[in-house]
């Protein structure tokens, strides 16, 4: 028995050194196909386009977006020209098994998309080798990305949709990431893109570097392609029931004649339907901040409701306004409130809407 269990110890031994053996293998065979090319000047110029198909759910409150993209990469191996003649054509194509097999041979840049949320639910790609040396690499990725939203100027803002595209194993001085003008040419969103609720725009692209655990730098390139939100179902969903929790109890203070009973219960009734409101915008729209539009009209809401409850105490108050001011005075200031505080109220709010457009 104990003569068994020591084979069996052995054998597991012997199994574990056998895997390990082929893991370095695999790794160092990895490790020779990623060796630059003999005759590439450093650094290896890798031209970056980013093109974008179509756009789904855009989460502001995560910052995260979902997108089916196309990825090309572009560099130039002259150890990989041939003659068009013998080839039959100058240009060879390579997708599926024979892609993956194709990449495994020859150098390239094995670039990663950094701000790719988890795995992408779908990879489709295709490799060109141009007779002159010419490589393109193409990758078609559904997934979901991260990215940084800016709310300032929410609902006249622009946002950008990044891909950020990094090297995590060749140095700044080994490849160098650019574009073209072949590059943005097939850059930027597809011309039948359909979005609801945003104007698609242009694309831009950022190149930097970051430094590694090793002291290293490593390229990187950041694509941005923009969209305009589109802001009038926003401001008519939001302006109108605002408007209309002031308009009623405004309308019944300087317009009709009634006890101050009435009108201020329908003050307090416009308080609370504010109060609703703001909670509205609250959980409809939890990312934005308190120097928002919504939240800047809230508070002209509620200033406008203090001044009216004043004024509903005071001047519109017999046995307070009698005391202080004669009746043609008072006659003549109900006559001035009933064009100058509507007017101020909405140029208040006119200007919080003009500001926030040009933030």
């Amino acid at each position: 028995m104990m003569r068994l269990k020591s084979f069996r110890r052995f054998l597991a031994s012997a199994l574990m050194a056998v895997c390990a053996l082929l893991t370095i293998g695999l790794v160092s065979a990895q490790e020779t196909n990623a060796q630059m090319p003999s005759t590439a000047s450093l650094p290896l110029r890798v031209g970056v386009a980013v093109g974008v198909n179509s756009v789904g759910r855009i989460n502001e409150q995560l910052g995260t977006y979902e997108a089916l993209i196309d990825v090309r990469y572009r560099w130039r191996d002259v150890s990989l020209k041939f003659n068009p003649v013998s080839v039959g054509g100058d240009r060879q194509e390579f997708i599926g098994e024979a892609l993956t097999a194709k990449l495994k041979n020859i150098w390239s840049p094995r670039l990663t998309i950094a701000n790719q949320v988890g795995n992408p639910a779908r990879v489709e790609g295709v490799l060109f080798i141009y007779a002159d040396g010419l490589v393109e690499h193409t990758q078609r990725i559904k997934a979901v990305f991260e990215t940084k939203y800016r709310f300032g100027a929410f609902p006249f803002d622009t946002q950008a949709l990044g891909v950020r595209i990094l090297s995590t194993r060749f140095t700044a001085n080994q490849i160098d990431l650019i574009q073209d003008q072949a590059d943005i040419n097939v850059s930027g969103f597809k011309d039948d893109i359909s979005l609801n609720g945003w104007n698609a725009g242009g694309i831009e692209f950022q190149a930097s570097t970051s430094r590694g655990l090793t002291g290293d730098y490593y390229p990187e390139m950041e694509a941005k392609a923009y969209l305009s939100r589109l802001p009038f179902a926003l401001l008519f969903s939001s302006l109108v029931p605002f408007i209309l929790i002031m308009l009623v109890p405004t309308i019944m203070l300087l317009y009709v004649k009634a006890d101050i009973a009435p009108r201020m219960t329908l003050w307090g009734a416009s308080i609370l339907a504010l109060i609703a409101l703001n909670f509205t915008f609250s959980v409809r729209y939890p990312f934005l901040g308190p120097d928002s539009l919504f939240q800047q009209l809230i508070s002209i809401g509620f200033g406008y409701q203090l001044l009216m409850i004043f004024l509903t105490v005071t001047l519109m108050n017999p046995l307070v306004a009698d005391r202080v001011l004669s009746k043609p005075v008072q006659h003549h200031l109900i006559e001035f409130l009933r064009w100058a505080v509507p007017l101020l109220f909405l140029g208040l709010i006119a200007t919080s809407v003009i500001l926030t457009s040009f933030a």
